[in-house]
């Protein structure tokens, strides 16, 4: 039998790869139809966004520092090339996926999943789920007590601003961090190295108080107040745009963590990872979500 993943960003890839190099056969599933969690692309009438990893991690440069320490992912060569979803892609399309399928229970009998569309998969030897902790502590609430802990961890949200087409304007520095106002951190996304695209592409990260304050909003009248923002910082006009739209991560950062790297289920089962897990935040949280799955891994080998 087979052993289920649940959820492919960082932690589920890391998970899925030691339990196929401890000879396991492993089936990936997530809602959404793109591997890589918040590792994320976005393209969209000709433009591209990594509009993902900068709201994981405010650094970018120092998350791909970080992760560059570990074996693992060494293994995979350069990162973020030429898109920053490029890497969890091609983890994820080496395995056996079922995508666009947001699992809603799991039957503790046979350890059978079922979907958002009443369809049935399985059952499975084992079942990680590496999806964020909300989302877990439902799924798993009624399986087994070392869960409990998900229903602790609480996660700031991050609305982020995505704009293309804007007409050149070589004054403005390709990154920018306010020191007041709605917005974070400002990227010109098209300027990365690897990264050409046909115009300028801007991704734009809300700060957290904003981002808590406006969390229930219609996205549109998101976009229209960020691009407020960014006018009044770029002295660009937004209006001018090909492509402009907000996108909500709900779940962007763990407000704290449990200590153990893992939860496992007393007959080790079924077991979560995730950013969450560990009690060493100093390597970021794409660092700490590779290290939980590929904990979580090891374990449910016996290793």
């Amino acid at each position: 039998m087979a052993v289920a993943v649940i959820g492919t960003g960082l932690a589920g890839l890391a998970c899925a790869e030691v339990l196929r190099d401890g000879g396991e056969d492993v089936v990936l599933f997530d809602k959404s139809r793109g591997y890589g969690g918040r590792v994320a692309s976005r393209r969209r009438e000709g433009f591209a966004f990594d509009h993902g990893l900068p709201a994981f991690d405010p650094v970018d440069a120092e998350t791909i520092t970080a992760l560059a320490d570990l074996p693992r992912w060494q293994d995979h060569g350069r990162v973020a090339q030429p898109r920053m979803n490029a890497l969890p892609r091609s983890i994820g399309e080496s395995f056996c996926s079922r995508m666009g399928a947001r699992i809603t229970a799991i039957d503790a009998h046979d350890l059978g999943l079922t979907d958002d569309s009443g369809a049935h998969h399985g059952g499975f030897s084992r079942i990680a789920v590496a999806i964020p902790a909300p989302q877990a502590g439902e799924l798993l609430a009624d399986h087994d007590a070392a869960f409990a802990a998900l229903a602790g961890i609480r996660y700031t949200p991050c609305w982020t601003l995505l704009l293309g087409g804007i007409a050149e304007h070589t004054s403005i520095p390709d990154r920018i961090e306010p020191e007041s106002g709605p917005l974070a951190l400002v990227i010109r996304d098209d300027a990365r190295p690897g990264r050409p695209a046909p115009s300028p592409c801007w991704v734009a990260h809300a700060r957290e108080d904003w981002s808590i304050a406006n969390l229930e909003r219609d996205a549109e009248d998101v976009a229209e107040d960020l691009c407020a923002a960014f006018a009044a910082l770029s002295g660009l006009d937004p209006a001018a745009a090909g492509y402009c739209a907000a996108h909500r991560w709900r779940f962007c950062r763990p407000e704290r963590v449990v200590p153990s790297l893992f939860l496992l289920s007393r007959d080790a089962r079924i077991g979560a990872c995730g950013d969450w897990a560990g009690a060493d935040r100093s390597g970021g949280d794409a660092r700490a979500a590779w290290r939980s799955g590929e904990a979580l891994g090891r374990a449910m080998l016996g290793a």
